[in-house]
């Protein structure tokens, strides 16, 4: 399941990554690099990396870590 995820995740940067290249030639035909950020964001492309990066972290087993450390430094205060 881990390894699953882990290659679902990398397939999800992999494309994301693959269309925001593609979506650099918007700059060519007129757009400002503000327009771009804003146009990158508002598309379903950032999500697909997003999803991808919690994918790996999720196989790899770095959630678990990152959620038993703030739940020792939360019980701390």
């Amino acid at each position: 399941m881990k390894l699953l995820s882990i290659l679902l995740g990398c397939f999800f940067i992999s494309l994301g990554l693959f269309l925001l290249i593609i979506y650099f030639n918007l700059l060519v035909i007129g757009y400002t690099f503000i327009d771009f950020v804003y146009f990158i964001i508002r598309s379903p492309i950032i999500w697909l990396v997003i999803i991808g990066l919690f994918l790996i972290c999720y196989g790899m087993g770095k959630i678990n870590e990152l959620l038993l450390r703030f739940k020792i430094k939360f019980s701390k205060k």
